[in-house]
């Protein structure tokens, strides 16, 4: 059985368009590529946190080689102990995976589809590949996926859940790499 994230159901109101193609694909705020990656980080861990994961590492890199994106980071979550396969330890990471899109999405103000994004393209084939798993028709996929991101985004944009990823993306901007002893203090402060 598949738990969805949540029983909400749509609105006729709300905004979103999950139909394929109708995403907004222009980039309209601007925002440093530094910034854009401090966000994006830090909602991977932040929801990783939320979700039971330890956040052992989160970094920012900047490479000037040609086989290397301008801008990436990474986010290291430790499950613990887990069965890699249950239906639930699956969901948690692409929960996790998804977050850093919806950070970016939040922060930049628009909503772009992190499978026609270049910078997220690799999150979206991550969450695609990782949730094959729980669904194999691939259009059922991508609007589970896709009702993943939208409930992200709701719960993301919460004040006390903002407070959190702009807190970490702060600290990832001050110091580029932080292990999980200097995460702790701020996530505990603002998760707890």
């Amino acid at each position: 059985m598949i738990v969805t994230p949540t029983n909400h159901k749509l609105q006729a109101t709300e905004t979103w368009n999950l139909e394929p193609g109708t995403w907004n694909l222009e980039l309209g705020k601007k925002m440093d590529d530094e910034t854009l990656t401090a966000y994006h980080e830090a909602g991977h861990a932040v929801i990783g946190y939320v979700l039971g994961g330890r956040i052992e590492s989160v970094g920012l890199y900047a490479e000037a080689d040609d086989w290397l994106p301008e801008r990436f980071g990474d986010c290291l979550v430790n499950w613990g102990r887990v069965d890699v396969h249950a239906n639930w330890q699956i969901q948690r990471e692409l929960l996790t995976i998804l977050a850093g899109p919806v950070a970016e999405m939040i922060c930049r103000q628009e909503r772009l589809h992190p499978a026609t994004y270049p910078a997220w393209q690799h999150d979206w084939k991550s969450a695609w590949q990782r949730c094959e798993r729980l669904i194999a028709d691939p259009r059922r996929r991508t609007e589970f996926l896709e009702m993943m991101i939208v409930w992200l985004h709701r719960r993301m944009s919460d004040d006390q859940c903002w407070a959190a990823v702009a807190a970490v993306s702060d600290q990832l901007l001050a110091h580029e790499n932080l292990e999980g002893e200097q995460l702790a203090e701020t996530l505990e402060f603002w998760v707890a």
